[in-house]
């Protein structure tokens, strides 16, 4: 630690405050998700699009173009317009009248946040060397669970006093001063091989496409995502239909197994990785591996618990164990292309990520609430359940609750696939990176 100035301090912490409002903005639809579906008489199919797949088709699509000029143009300009424009839409959020409107507001924070990771990622790996970029980002990525903690705890207090229209104001409005903040303070730092060209996006893809480590993390933290974004979106409201919860006892437990755990498990995961896989490269695919073999029983037990105290524990084990490595992963990523082809290759990356985690996961995982719901209740669940005042009821209560915990338990299925994912990434890619950093030379 004592090798970082005062400079990278700042650096490190100014971006983990404006990722913590990042995140704060993307999940505050987790905390007032359950409010806006009774208002709205929405399903868990349409809640998961909105909360997930509409952000997450354009956070993915729109990522990959903003890392390209990223490749070209000042990056700070970038991560500063991102973080001005998904504050202003998730502010815009809170004047929805409808689910079309809200629908549309979400697409606009999923284009903001789109300019954010790509930039970020491509900074670090010019301004700091490769043994530390996994503990930088890996701090920095910190602000992800800070900001889930500050989003759940103050978020879930103000929809439930003031109403869920003010809670996306109040989740959005300081983006707008950190964004100017951002482009004061920070300067753009030299690119390394700043001579040559940034690549055509082809050459890129084919670079990536070519890397069967690339391929297999970004499958593999896809995969863990969908477990991961699917518990984000919708553990408040599994806590207020199963355990009777108000959003504000909802949003603690959230706190405490969500944000605690991943702030924990990423520090912990980025130290690992720089202390034990810096010249073990075939390492950094198996500790994630290793760790979400850890996370699967964990999270099947935790989900199946009728008391919610042992639920939380659970939760907080094998959240810890799925997040340790993801921010790793994404840095580990970088030295797996040339240094002009990262910000395009993080882009890559992040759409996997995101279009299995945030996209596919949260849209399946609402269809099948919705399916095993129905198959708990009878055919009347949609008509007699969902809006009015009946989504009240006991019965239509206790049918959206065990549908939910159902579906969340064939998330698990996905995390198999993640271990084999980490598995595949280790048997190549020593070689690889071997290869790239001989190349470089």
């Amino acid at each position: 630690m004592s090798r970082f100035s005062g400079r990278d301090w700042w650096f490190i912490g100014l971006l983990g405050t404006i990722y913590a409002f990042n995140f704060i903005d993307r999940m505050i639809i987790a905390v007032v998700g359950e409010p806006i579906r009774q208002e709205f008489g929405l399903s868990d199919f349409q809640l998961g699009i909105m909360g997930g797949a509409a952000f997450a088709l354009f956070y993915g699509g729109i990522g990959i173009p903003l890392a390209r000029l990223a490749e070209r143009v000042n990056r700070i300009g970038i991560v500063a317009t991102a973080t001005a424009l998904w504050s202003v839409m998730t502010i815009l959020s809170g004047a929805a009248t409808g689910y079309i409107q809200l629908l549309l507001a979400r697409m606009g924070v999923g284009v903001g946040e789109a300019g954010f990771t790509p930039p970020v990622v491509s900074l670090i790996a010019d301004r700091f060397p490769p043994e530390r970029r996994a503990t930088v980002f890996s701090m920095i990525a910190v602000g992800v669970s800070v900001g889930g903690a500050i989003g759940v705890l103050a978020g879930g207090w103000i929809a439930q006093t003031y109403g869920w229209r003010w809670a996306f104001v109040a989740a959005g409005a300081p983006g707008i001063g950190l964004a100017l903040l951002l482009w004061l303070t920070i300067s753009e730092p030299v690119r390394l091989n700043a001579g040559q060209s940034a690549p055509p996006f082809g050459a890129v893809l084919c670079r990536v496409r070519k890397s069967r480590a690339f391929v297999a993390f970004t499958l593999g933290s896809g995969m863990v995502a969908l477990v991961g974004f699917g518990l984000n979106l919708f553990l408040i409201p599994l806590l207020v239909r199963r355990f009777g919860f108000d959003l504000a006892e909802a949003a603690l437990t959230f706190a405490f197994t969500f944000s605690a755990a991943t702030a924990l498990g990423g520090v912990v995961g980025g130290l690992a990785a720089d202390r034990f896989a810096a010249r073990q490269y075939r390492r950094y695919g198996i500790l994630p591996m290793l760790s979400t073999a850890l996370a699967l029983p964990l999270f099947l037990a935790a989900i199946y618990q009728d008391e919610w105290q042992i639920m939380a524990v659970l939760l907080f084990a094998s959240t810890f164990c799925l997040y340790a490595f993801l921010p790793t992963i994404m840095t580990v990523t970088q030295r797996l292309v040339e240094p002009r082809m990262r910000a395009t290759a993080a882009a890559i990356h992040a759409f996997g990520q995101t279009a299995f985690g945030l996209g596919l996961g949260s849209a399946f995982l609402g269809y099948m609430s919705d399916v095993l719901a129905t198959a708990r209740y009878g055919q009347q669940y949609a008509s007699q359940c969902l809006g009015g005042g009946a989504s009240a009821s006991a019965s239509c209560a206790e049918a959206a609750g065990t549908g939910l915990q159902q579906a969340l338990l064939m998330l698990g299925l996905f995390l198999l696939l993640a271990i084999i994912c980490y598995w595949l990434a280790a048997r190549s890619i020593s070689a690889e990176i071997t290869v790239i950093e001989g190349e470089a030379k």
